[in-house]
């Protein structure tokens, strides 16, 4: 009979779901935060969770090296759940243990889940809040290590990315290892005031520089949301997070083998025409609109997720559905920078297209891009560089691609919206125009010294203007072919309801890893 050894199975057990004790327990709570157990059971659906090493930790044994006399579990907990009944691998850092730091138990546990994400092809969640990297371990080790990120095979933490979904919430404070994991996501949601990220906290920051600096200056919301564009979504709450994340997972397929899935709670009639559309562009080019209005009259109801609405603007990326299939969505936001495409959107256009291109999600472009974002704080942003790099995603990309001209297309940042070699589906508003540059400051580059050299310089310059207009009119080049259809604006919807069914059957015949990889 084995039952003694099993009771000390379950003595073990018992104490790692203790996590750092009934005094750190408090303090997590205390906090406003959850514990790691917590964190997910909250995630997952109930009764899913499967966990893999649990019984990993430090022991301290009797004199005799019999009896364990005293057990800390390792900081991290992982292992297989469920989250609307599908399965994911999660891990999850246990900050009522030392902070969470990272020690060598800590990376090894690491790789095995990330071995598991890997090999059975599964999406993979982090739950972060940890402390990073601790130097306390040097002398337990007895030597310095040459720094590394993880155990796991050579390539696999790059090869993942373009493999299988992978979420990071950021739960608490982060850094060191747990600041790059939050980057080598597809999807990071971080807690409003109750989680930062940073490379070295506060106090590396006073040793190496003599500035004293809070977790939240350092590395708050407000820079990586915003400013940086570290993290992609605010959460109010680690609640919100986890809705977040879920939703976000939604619209993916577990793998790149796989196609997302079609599915509507309620469908949404694909023949649905909003009248509003013929009325949300206004006439006068100066004037802004809501995109976000045609965003919602065109795409399933209640279907649009949003990733990293408060950084980059001007550009809006999201997920949304079409007649039941999951897509993704860019549009113009020209109520920012009158929607120019300027140095930090090019970062998140760029990873956004990769991130559709990698999971087989088809793209509709809404355009209304003026051009480049210019200036002398454009240039020294090097705008033209990140520009001209998000351009070559787009041209990269494999994946079914639509582009719903709304009105304006210009210059080197309008051609980056799509990729004419290939079939394209190109509709035009009767508000769209576009060209290499745009009329009103082309004519005054073009007919300069004839302006100026005019007895009414005003005049002759809208005499001018008034001529090239006509040119503008999205019906001339039609008559060229030079696009493809003029469609009425409340057409919109049912054309790309049939043409997304189309969509998704061609790009089944491209699953697996794309042959350029996910660019973080």
């Amino acid at each position: 009979m084995w039952q003694k050894e099993v009771e000390e199975l379950a003595r073990r057990k018992a104490r790692a779901e203790e996590m750092g004790g009934a005094e750190s327990v408090a303090r997590q709570h205390a906090a406003g935060k959850m514990t790691v157990r917590e964190r997910i059971a909250a995630l997952l659906d109930p009764d899913s969770f499967s966990e893999t090493g649990a019984l990993t930790g430090e022991g301290r044994y009797d004199a005799q090296n019999r009896h364990l006399e005293a057990f800390t579990p390792c900081p991290i907990v992982m292992g297989l759940g469920r989250i609307d009944g599908r399965p994911v691998v999660v891990q999850g850092d246990d900050f009522t243990i030392r902070g969470a730091s990272v020690g060598r138990m800590y990376k090894a546990k690491l790789a095995y889940n990330g071995k598991m994400a890997y090999e059975l092809r599964l999406p993979l969640i982090r739950l972060l809040d940890g402390a990073g990297g601790t130097i306390r371990e040097v002398a337990q080790i007895g030597y310095l290590e040459l720094p590394y990120i993880n155990d796991v095979a050579p390539g696999m933490l790059a090869d993942m990315m373009s493999r299988v979904p992978m979420v990071s919430l950021v739960l608490g404070p982060v850094s060191g290892i747990g600041a790059l994991l939050t980057v080598e996501s597809h999807f990071s949601v971080m807690v409003k005031e109750k989680s930062q990220v940073f490379v070295g906290g506060p106090p590396l920051v006073e040793w190496a520089q003599g500035q004293r600096v809070t977790k939240e200056e350092l590395g708050g919301y407000k820079i990586h949301t915003r400013i940086s564009g570290v993290v992609d979504n605010l959460a109010e709450d680690e609640a919100d997070a986890m809705a977040q994340t879920r939703r976000f997972l939604d619209y993916l397929p577990a793998n790149v083998w796989e196609m997302p899935q079609r599915k509507y709670a309620e469908r949404d009639d694909p023949d649905r025409r909003d009248e509003s559309l013929l009325s949300i562009v206004p006439r006068e080019g100066k004037k802004t609109y809501d995109m976000r209005r045609i965003m919602t009259a065109v795409f399933d109801r209640d279907s649009i997720f949003e990733i990293g609405r408060d950084q980059g603007c001007s550009q809006i990326t999201a997920l949304a559905r079409l007649d039941g299939y999951p897509v993704g969505v860019l549009a113009s936001d020209v109520r920012h920078k009158a929607g120019a495409f300027s140095w930090d959107v090019a970062e998140k256009f760029q990873r956004f297209v990769d991130l559709c291109d990698t999971f087989h999600l088809p793209v509709v472009n809404l355009i209304d891009q003026p051009g480049f974002f210019i200036g002398v704080e454009a240039e020294h942003q090097g705008t033209i560089r990140k520009g001209v790099r998000a351009s070559f995603a787009v041209l990269q990309a494999t994946i079914p691609w639509a582009s719903i001209y709304i009105r304006k297309c210009f210059g080197v940042a309008g051609g980056a919206q799509s990729d004419p070699r290939k079939l394209n589906w190109r509709y035009a508003w009767p508000s769209a125009y576009w060209g290499n540059i745009p009329i009103e400051g082309g004519v005054f580059a073009a007919h300069k010294a004839e302006i100026l050299a005019d007895p009414d310089p005003m005049a002759r310059h809208e005499a001018l203007q008034a001529y090239y207009a006509g040119f503008a009119q999205p019906f001339r080049a039609a008559e060229h072919f030079g696009i493809e259809d003029i469609i009425d604006p409340r057409d919109t919807r049912p054309l790309l309801c049939r043409w997304v069914a189309l969509a998704f059957e061609g790009e089944r015949l491209h699953l697996g890893p794309k042959g350029r990889g996910m660019r973080c």
